[in-house]
């Protein structure tokens, strides 16, 4: 990978590499020629690199997403395919958007808590405090904190679709459904706002000597 500029991750193939719009057929025909070394390297190890199931994305940075002049190319070449750019992929269980905005990963995630929250509240009055907390912090804390790192500094509105899943937790749990405060109560269980939370997983710790 690294001879024809690219950079490899070893997890599903994947290829990284930078260019500008205008030396796309360059890159375009290194990625050509470094699949074509994955592929023979793939078949003399009895595996298959299936070019169908391909994905490509191209991320374009902010000065080219805010400008209206400039456009990704919609398709690419891949190994005599011609394989369209995907507006996002999943990756490694976060779902990456060509903006990185992180819009559907945190539908993603609300979505998949809601579906929880839903099935909690149908089985609530049968459980202690004690066990719904176990079951926020399993079903509900396990999902908000997965990968939390790669929301820093994503649009405000979005995390707070995701300060509102643990609101609506913090109200399974004390068995109320009004939309009231739930500051006092999520201080009760010793819960960290998203917010705060989402920022202290971003800090570098340095080891001490």
């Amino acid at each position: 990978a690294e001879s024809h500029g690219m950079m490899l991750h070893l997890y599903d193939s994947q290829l990284y590499c930078s260019f500008k719009n205008e030396n796309f057929k360059q890159v375009e025909k290194k990625l050509e020629g470094c699949l074509i070394n994955i592929r023979a390297w793939m078949a003399e190890n009895l595996l298959k690199l299936n070019a169908g199931k391909t994905e490509v994305m191209i991320i374009r940075s902010k000065q080219e997403n805010a400008s209206k002049s400039a456009k990704s190319p919609s398709e690419v070449k891949i190994l005599d395919e011609l394989i369209e750019t995907a507006i996002f992929v999943r990756n490694l269980g976060v779902i990456f958007d060509d903006r990185l905005t992180m819009k559907n990963n945190v539908s993603h995630i609300v979505r998949g808590c809601m579906g929880y929250l839903n099935n909690l509240w149908r089985i609530g009055d049968k459980l202690d405090r004690n066990s719904k907390v176990k079951m926020v912090n399993m079903f509900i804390h396990s999902k908000l904190d997965f990968g939390n790192s790669l929301l820093y500094n994503i649009n405000a509105s979005y995390l707070d679709r995701l300060q509102k899943i643990q609101n609506l937790a913090v109200r399974y749990i004390f068995n109320r459904r009004q939309r009231r405060g739930v500051t006092a109560l999520r201080k009760k269980l010793h819960f960290v706002p998203h917010r705060c939370h989402q920022e202290e997983s971003t800090k570098v710790r340095w080891p001490s000597h």
